[in-house]
């Protein structure tokens, strides 16, 4: 029987690895994961040595060794089985789940820590951004209509063209300001809705009609009833400063494109609204008959120390408001300290206080005959624009615009992309 122990020892020997090796609940192990193991703390504390045994196990295992190797045999299939165990490890447990998935999900972190969130989408297809410009009213159209007026075109001087044309006063600049938000429906083709302020702030002038002065033949001022009448002239005031709201829809075309930048060319148009904040449009007659003895070209008017605003009884006017259109006389008014039927004139007389490109407004009040009506609370806006932009990195972008708003308007702006979303058409 005994002889048959070595035979059957080293069967099992060879028969059980094949075993495991076959068994649906194996787990393959390379040595570097054997050696892993062995040295893990708990696994060392499962294979630490027994401690000494008494002198009679001592005893019995010397005097029999075969019964001490087959002792071997079943401690160390007892260790195999403890071996085993961590194949079925709770879920939470590094050693028994899936080192692929854990790894896989510590480089995409880390991946993320690097190059911030991975984007979603072949493109940013939002954006905020600023913009801001100057506004043109072309004088060429005032012209059409009148012969003497102001206008702002970011300049100081009216031009050889402007005084042939009845430009007599420039100051200034009309601007505007946009901020918005971007959709990208695609790499061609924008909406965006704007939020904005719009200023149109042209200096006050006298303006006269050009069936009150006829540019080609008059030179100097030949009264009421003729065709050379400065006294018909009106002390304009225009404060139309606003608050807009517009929608655009823009398409471009892609000059260039690369991993870092985008060229792009196009244009577009769309509508809004501008709700007045400025104080609108005002008019008050220079005066009628006798404004001054300086007040005698078209160019003494664009200074109001020779071409005063002067009050006078207007007879289509109820300056006082009693219902009665005829009203206290001028010679009343210069008689009582300047006692006009809308107060009292600061200066004491029937003149109002100017300065060369102002007059004050408490005089022109006093007068009775400041008109202020028709002046719209809201103005439409119509927008047709032309647009070229650069898109650095789908992040950052630069404007360059021009067009038309009210009038024509030329500036530029910034965008910040966000938010991928973007999808570009597959290739055919």
């Amino acid at each position: 029987m005994r002889l048959l122990l070595p035979s059957t020892a080293l069967a099992l020997t060879l028969a059980i690895p094949g075993l495991a090796e076959a068994s649906p609940f194996s787990v393959q192990l390379t040595p570097g994961d054997v050696h892993q193991l062995t040295h893990a703390p708990q696994l060392q504390s499962w294979f630490a040595e027994p401690p000494p045994p008494d002198a009679e196990a001592g005893a019995d295992a010397s005097a029999d060794p075969e019964a001490g190797a087959a002792d071997a045999a079943g401690e160390a299939g007892e260790s195999a089985e403890g071996v085993e165990g961590p194949s079925e490890a709770p879920a939470d447990d590094p050693v028994g789940g899936d080192p692929v998935d854990i790894e896989g999900e510590d480089e995409d972190d880390e991946f993320e820590e690097q190059t911030g969130p991975v984007k979603k989408g072949d493109f940013n297809a939002n954006a905020i951004g600023v913009s801001g410009g100057i506004h043109l009213i072309p004088s060429y159209f005032l012209n059409k209509a009148l012969a003497s007026y102001a206008n702002s075109v970011c300049r100081n001087e009216v031009g050889n063209w402007g005084e042939e044309n009845g430009l007599v006063k420039v100051d200034g600049c009309n601007f505007y300001v946009n901020g918005g938000y971007t959709r990208r429906i695609s790499r061609a083709f924008d909406i965006s809705v704007n939020l904005g302020y719009l200023n149109i702030t042209p200096p006050d002038a006298l303006w006269i009609d050009n069936g009150e002065w006829d540019r080609d033949s008059c030179t100097v001022n030949e009264g009421p009833g003729s065709s050379c009448d400065l006294t018909a002239a009106d002390y304009t005031e225009i404060d139309l400063r606003m608050f807009t709201v517009e929608v655009n829809f823009i398409g471009r075309g892609t000059l260039y494109r690369n991993e870092d930048v985008e060229i792009q060319l196009g244009g577009g148009g769309g509508v809004g609204i501008g709700v007045l904040v400025g104080d609108g449009i005002s008019r008050t007659p220079l005066g009628g008959p006798e404004v001054g003895p300086d007040c005698n070209t078209l160019s003494d008017t664009a200074d109001f120390r020779k071409c005063t605003p002067r009050y006078y009884d207007d007879p289509g006017t109820d300056q006082d408001g009693d219902g009665n259109a005829s009203d206290i006389s001028r010679q009343d008014v210069d008689d009582n300290g300047g006692m006009a039927p809308g107060g009292l004139i600061s200066t004491g007389t029937t003149f109002a206080s100017c300065s060369r490109d102002k007059c004050r407004g408490g005089d022109l009040d006093a007068f009775g005959s400041r008109q202020t009506g028709g002046t719209w609370p809201v103005y439409p806006l119509i927008n047709v624009l032309g647009s070229f932009r650069i898109i650095v990195k789908d992040t950052f972008g630069i404007n360059i615009e021009g067009g038309i708003k009210d009038g024509f308007f030329f500036g530029g702006g910034i965008q910040y992309f966000f938010g991928g979303g973007g999808k570009d058409k597959p290739a055919a």
